[in-house]
């Protein structure tokens, strides 16, 4: 990475972060031959990534002169470290086969946002500062290979979520949980229940707000989703759809109100603590994996907790009218 910067102006390196699948290619080539070099192998290494729920990167990429920590999701500023966070992110994706992607409905379709302390007192900004148990991202979104509930434009969820360390100041962890672990607590019945749709879900605030803004308050994605499976089972074992504070049961069932209350008991059981330092990349796997955060401490600004947050998905199965024609990168809705 550090040789693609030198050998590159940063504008035509922020340039290319506009078409990730071209850079993550071009890229590539260079990594797998760094891999075999301390003979590592790329194909393994990405079964690695589909048996785990979690690989950690150190030092990936070098920390420079910094701005003062940004005080919203968007925009990141346009720093060579910045760039550097970023276009590590997306080569890493490129070697899981994953495409770095957006959503529109989602902090208005960037490809990168800020994960800091926001400032005031609203929803936002309290979350911002609070711990975070276990979920998966793009919870009202449908996993890979399912289509969505009530519309087929709606693109699968992410198959990772890709932090990068830029400042961690209280070494505040970042939390996963593996599902393999998390089901080896439930019973066979419960598990069984898990995969029957019988659970509402909710759209992530994050979502909502955007779904709002970009085809408004009417719109059916922004409505309470009745009749969903949480757990599914695949030739590799079992993907996970869930968030703590977007799922319920949908029916008067105690077996079906058992088995979500276990897993969220599991969840807190199975939990391991990550702690991104800067230059770090953290890969979590959204399928196998869920993930959370301690509370963060500091206040808006200045040298407080700085991560940059995108996602990756095998896109190879998209439709057309899955993607926004106007992006390389920006997802439906």
């Amino acid at each position: 990475m550090s040789q693609w910067m030198h050998n590159n102006p940063l504008e035509s390196c922020l340039a290319a972060l506009y078409n990730p699948v071209e850079l993550g290619a071009h890229l590539l080539p260079r990594v797998v031959a760094a891999l075999a070099d301390v003979n590592v192998d790329l194909y393994e290494l990405q079964r690695s990534a589909w048996a785990n729920p979690l690989i950690h990167l150190r030092g990936v990429f070098d920390i420079h002169d910094l701005p003062e920590t940004p005080t919203a999701f968007i925009p990141v500023p346009d720093a060579a470290t910045t760039v550097a966070a970023r276009a590590s992110a997306v080569v890493c994706l490129a070697a899981l086969n994953s495409d770095t992607i957006s959503y529109g409905s989602e902090n208005d379709g960037h490809l990168f946002v800020n994960l800091v302390v926001l400032p005031g007192d609203g929803d936002f900004a309290d979350k911002s500062r609070s711990n975070m148990r276990g979920h998966t991202d793009g919870v009202s979104f449908p996993v890979r290979g399912q289509p969505h509930e009530f519309d087929q434009r709606v693109a699968p969820s992410p198959d990772f979520v890709c932090l990068s360390g830029l400042r961690n100041p209280n070494s505040t962890a970042t939390t996963v949980m593996p599902l393999s672990a998390v089901l080896q607590k439930l019973t066979n019945e419960e598990i069984e229940e898990l995969t029957k749709p019988q659970y509402i879900l909710r759209p992530q605030k994050t979502f909502k707000l955007g779904l709002r803004k970009l085809l408004g308050k009417d719109s059916p994605l922004l409505e309470v989703m009745v009749g969903i499976q949480l757990l599914f089972e695949t030739e590799d074992g079992y993907w996970i759809r869930y968030s703590h504070s977007a799922a319920d049961t949908d029916f008067d069932s105690e077996l079906a109100s058992q088995a979500i209350i276990r897993l969220e008991q599991a969840c807190q059981e199975c939990s391991a603590s990550v702690v991104i330092a800067p230059g770090d990349i953290l890969l979590v796997n959204n399928r196998v994996g869920l993930h959370g955060r301690g509370i963060v401490g500091g206040e808006a600004g200045g040298d407080s907790r700085w991560l940059l947050r995108t996602y990756g998905l095998d896109t190879r199965e998209l439709r057309a009218d899955q993607r926004y024609p106007d992006s390389a990168f920006k997802l439906y809705p």
